[in-house]
């Protein structure tokens, strides 16, 4: 498996149709921000979100064989990142997951600075299987969601 970083974050048809099956129960997306999906993607079936992307994020394709199996997402959320993955269903229970967020995390080198927090929405179809993928990679339950790692905080010190 290897993680390909995109500068961009990219919407196509195969992740389209994974929102259309799972989108409210596992993502918490409307059934408005779907067809929004639906009309950015136009006739291409594709599109980079150029308004929704941003330099300090990390968008990774995970590919098997050149063949896009998923995505694992880090985004910038002020003074922590989230993560969001989603491995398509064809390619789930194969331990991709587990990899997939153990590679984002050490190619990103987030945690050398910030907390990540990944949310596993109580609806979701992959409640079991996405709690044990953050488990795995060493992240702790909290109230609402995962986390693994601290900000670092620095006082100052009066001469």
């Amino acid at each position: 498996m290897d993680l390909k970083r995109r500068t961009l974050r990219h919407v196509d048809q195969t992740e389209f149709e994974h929102f259309l099956k799972y989108g409210e129960q596992a993502y918490g997306l409307s059934r408005q921000e779907i067809q929004g999906y639906d009309h950015e993607l136009g006739v291409e079936r594709a599109f980079d979100s150029v308004e929704h992307s941003y330099a300090e994020d990390f968008y990774f394709d995970l590919l098997v064989d050149e063949q896009l199996i998923g995505r694992v997402l880090l985004l910038k959320m002020g003074h922590y990142f989230q993560l969001d993955l989603m491995i398509f269903d064809s390619y789930s229970g194969r331990g991709f997951g587990t990899k997939a967020v153990q590679q984002a995390l050490e190619q990103s080198d987030v945690l050398a600075v910030y907390e990540v927090r990944a949310r596993v929405l109580p609806t979701s179809p992959h409640q079991e299987i996405a709690s044990q993928i953050l488990k795995t990679n060493g992240f702790v339950k909290q109230d609402d969601y995962f986390s693994k790692g601290r900000r670092k905080r620095y006082s100052l010190q009066r001469p």
